[in-house]
């Protein structure tokens, strides 16, 4: 079935851009080459959609709508720093070849979500599609989770990682799923989506991550700050809270216990390794790092292991002899791509946010665009449960965040482009950032015609109401 649908996609996206662009992402984050079997397991299916996607945008006669906003150019001047890192690498290898081409067609695919999927109705399409192709994972999981009486170990995905990052993923696209709840008019189609939301939740407890649990609270308290119905939101809260509390099984606290003793913890003192060792790397190579995934490399790890004292503002064990993955975005980045990189991943963090934060302000008091203010602000969720738990998980390079991202961008400049369209005279009420509000023009209101009496001559004050002329003295 899958293959079925992965060969029908190929033409459609030669036929229409923006529906090649819908295949590109799915394709991206669901991975359908592991979930066949056979020869078709090795076919680079993302590759030819990408391809034959850019095709129909390069070739097609669909307009397109070029623009840069500080989001963009950030991430612009991102994918700079990353080719200079790439090329200046202190390990070059196949495995670093691969990381850099993932990364630079992950920045095409966001330009080109910008530039094509200028609509609301291609804007939620793309909504929808990152979550279906996400949310898959966290209805098979929590169904085979449900069904084995909490007994299903979940390792992860390939397309993804492993079960904390997993947990990330879902956390993620779950303000998305919440969304497409909102904008449902079908009772049906709004009962099925939230039954794909609870078997997220169910899902991300049964990872038994501790970055998903904190994910969990960070998602839960957002969703209740943002929501417009506060009372309803927090009974939702308390309710999902109460199930997590009741059917979790023993072995999941016994795992939350671990929060408390991180310091005692082997698994997360080796993460802190890892962060010193990248901070070594940076510190040698402030401004454009090691290379991709530097720390990760064998050569680079030993010699960097006998210089950990160097940072040792917290105790840690001895480095392994092994390498280690940076486990965290911050760290990562900071590792690979040096300060400068560091600063630019962070300027595109905080731009996003910044422009969720005006898409809403733009759109309130317009009823036509009460879908981007409802979107921006679920979006502003996703980005920040991905700033939270990717604190302590490798995935900077993932895909799902830079789509959001590219989301967010557009959404802002589809509104901005809605407000211009709006009739003079409707314009004219809207304020301008740089006019004080005392000056903001009010609406004309159109003359009326004079009337026959108005366009005689003034009766001289000196006749009374009887036409007689009145002369001091007289009554």
């Amino acid at each position: 079935m899958f293959a079925a649908v992965v060969m029908l996609l190929v033409p459609l996206g030669l036929v229409s851009a923006y529906t090649g662009i819908l295949a590109w992402i799915w394709t991206a984050l669901l991975a359908p080459n592991t979930l066949l079997y056979g020869f078709m397991s090795g076919v680079p299916f993302n590759k030819i959609i990408a391809i034959v996607t850019l095709l129909a945008v390069f070739l097609g006669r669909e307009k397109k709508d070029l623009y840069l906003d500080k989001a963009l150019v950030f991430l612009l001047l991102f994918s700079v720093a990353v080719t200079i890192s790439w090329l200046g690498s202190l390990d070059p290898s196949a495995a670093g070849d691969d990381l850099y081409m993932k990364v630079i067609k992950i920045v095409v695919l966001a330009f080109t979500i910008t530039a094509v999927m200028t609509t609301r109705h291609r804007i939620e399409l793309a909504v929808l599609v990152c979550a279906v192709a996400l949310g898959y994972f966290g209805v098979a999981e929590g169904l085979f989770s449900i069904a084995s009486g909490g007994g299903h170990k979940i390792l992860g995905e390939a397309s993804i990682g492993d079960n904390n990052q997993l947990a990330t993923a879902l956390l993620m696209v779950a303000p998305l799923v919440y969304y497409l709840v909102l904008r449902s008019e079908l009772a049906v189609i709004r009962i099925g989506l939230w039954v794909v939301l609870g078997l997220c939740v169910v899902t991300i407890v049964m990872t038994f991550s501790r970055g998903g649990f904190l994910g969990l609270l960070v998602l839960a308290a957002y969703l209740v700050k943002n929501s417009r119905k506060k009372f309803l939101a927090v009974f939702r809260v308390a309710l999902a809270g109460i199930l997590i509390l009741t059917l979790a099984p023993s072995s999941w606290f016994h795992r939350l216990d671990t929060i408390q003793t991180a310091d005692n913890d082997g698994s997360f003192m080796g993460r802190v390794v890892a962060w010193k060792m990248s901070l070594l790397i940076a510190l040698d190579h402030p401004f454009f790092g090691g290379g991709m995934h530097a720390v990760q490399h064998g050569p680079v790890w030993t010699h960097y292991a006998p210089l950990l004292p160097r940072v040792n503002f917290v105790e840690t064990p001895p480095p392994d002899v092994h390498p280690h993955a940076a486990h965290s975005i911050y760290f990562e980045v900071l590792g690979d791509l040096g300060f400068t990189g560091l600063a630019l991943f962070l300027a595109v963090l905080v731009a996003t946010l910044l422009s969720c934060r005006r898409i809403y302000r733009m759109s309130k008091g317009h009823p036509s665009l009460t879908w981007a203010a409802d979107l921006a602000r679920l979006l502003q969720v996703s980005i920040v449960v991905y700033m939270v738990t990717g604190a302590a998980l490798s995935m900077a390079y993932f895909e799902f965040g830079y789509i959001l991202i590219a989301i967010v961008s557009r959404c802002r400049r589809t509104v901005a482009l809605a407000l211009e369209a709006q009739a003079p005279d409707e314009l004219s009420l809207i304020p301008n950032r740089t006019d004080p509000p005392w000056r903001t023009p009010a609406k004309a209101t159109p003359s009326k015609p004079p009337r026959w009496s108005d366009r005689m001559p003034a009766r001289p004050a000196r006749w009374n109401s009887q036409g007689t002329e009145r002369f001091p003295g007289m009554e």
